[in-house]
Formats: structure tokens, sequence, C-alpha cells
């Protein structure tokens, strides 16, 4: 399952990303946070919501500084007016997954994964 698998290369925050969406065929922005991320999506905690199979640019606002564009894949309701969105990276350039990839590998390395349970 795709998510399983989002699961096991991505990586949950310690500290949100804050970012900035932008639909480009309305003119709007508006910011979200990046609760987790891997080379292939993120999932947002978003004010806004984010229609399924919706396109946005979304403008990483530290670290790692990447601007791409992506699909909205899911969206639920997380509390009273916030939402959870699962974004898939869509047309991303090999240098900005290479500064993902990267910045996965730094904070891997920051918290340590637990060991699984044997049995």
């Amino acid at each position: 399952m795709a998510d399983d698998k989002r699961a096991d290369d991505g990586v949950r925050l310690r500290k949100f990303i804050d970012v900035v969406v932008e639909d480009k065929l309305s003119f709007t922005l508006f910011r979200a946070a990046i609760a987790d991320i891997s080379a292939t999506g993120m999932r947002l905690i978003s004010e806004q919501y984010l229609p399924k199979g919706t396109q946005y640019t979304f403008t990483m606002k530290r670290t790692p500084f990447v601007t791409t564009r992506g699909e909205v894949r899911w969206i639920r309701a997380l509390e009273r007016d916030t939402f959870q969105v699962g974004v898939q990276f869509v047309g991303m350039v090999d240098a900005d997954r290479r500064k993902i990839e990267a910045f996965l590998d730094m904070e891997r390395q920051r918290v340590p994964i637990a060991p699984e349970s044997r049995g």
C-alpha cells in the first residue's frame, strides 16, 4: 500500500516546516505547516480545505528550502477548522529531490529510530 511505503521512508518532523501554499489559478496564497515529509510527498496541517486532486505550488520557508508542485491525495479533518492534507510531489526537479533526501538523512541521524520489537 502506498501509505505504508511513505511511512517507511518518511520522517515525522521534530519541528514543523512552515510552507506557503499557492494556488496559481485563483492567485491565492496561504500558510500551512509540514508535519512529516518524504522524498515523494508530505503531510500538511492547514486551516484551509484543499480539495483532493488539486495541484498547488508549495514553498518551504526553512530547510530544505524547496519550491515544488504537489497534488492533494487525501484530506482529513483534524479539529475544528484544521485539516491534515496528504500531498504527493509532482514534477519535482532532481536538485530539489536531492535537497529533500539530504534533509531526511540529516533528520534520521538526529532522531534515532526505535528498534523493532523482536518476538
